[in-house]
């Protein structure tokens, strides 16, 4: 790990001072991975390549206002991510306020998910609505608190919750019928 770190601290160096090559380390060492947080997000394969472009431009634009070389992943995982609500948001994606006493009960809800083959999960967040589908990719899979999702959103924090729980109770019903047909 430290050896990768040290090796994109060398490239990050190389990459402010125009080497191509070492931009294109970067993006090998690092596309696959943002390509797949896109796709989550965007469940839109052309969108998804549009938006990992944009998002390697942006990175090396702005490569100089990094602060710590050793932080690069995290540091372009969120401007793909931002990228994503960006688009979403041109889209006029509108999320609902919705009343916490009236769906308490879905605010209760576990939050855990049976184990089931990763590519048949993949394939039942693609379907789930795109609303739910985005808190829940925040959420689950990246690992953002319902604060952070509301903020980066325009949401509220009860809002983040009920879609979050929607969407999981939606792919918990998608991941049953498919696991009770094996």
């Amino acid at each position: 790990m430290k050896e990768t770190i040290n090796i994109n601290s060398r490239l990050i160096e190389k990459c402010l001072n125009g080497d191509i090559k070492a931009q294109y380390q970067l993006y090998k060492q690092y596309s696959k991975a943002m390509y797949n947080i896109a796709i989550r997000f965007l469940n839109n394969k052309m969108d998804a390549e549009d938006i990992l472009q944009e998002s390697f431009i942006k990175a090396f634009s702005r490569l100089e206002e990094l602060k710590n070389k050793d932080l690069f992943g995290s540091w372009l995982k969120r401007i793909v991510i931002n990228n994503c609500i960006s688009l979403q948001r041109k889209r006029k994606i509108v999320f609902e306020e919705i009343d916490e006493e009236r769906y308490g009960d879905v605010m209760e809800m576990d939050e855990e998910v049976p184990e089931v083959d990763p590519a048949l999960v993949h394939v039942a967040i693609r379907e789930l609505p795109e609303k739910g589908r985005m808190v829940l990719v925040l959420r689950a899979l990246e690992g953002y608190s319902h604060k952070e999702i509301a903020e980066s959103m325009g949401i509220s924090i009860s809002t983040s919750k009920t879609q979050y729980h929607r969407a999981l109770a939606l792919l918990n019903k998608k991941l049953k019928g498919k696991t009770d047909v094996n």
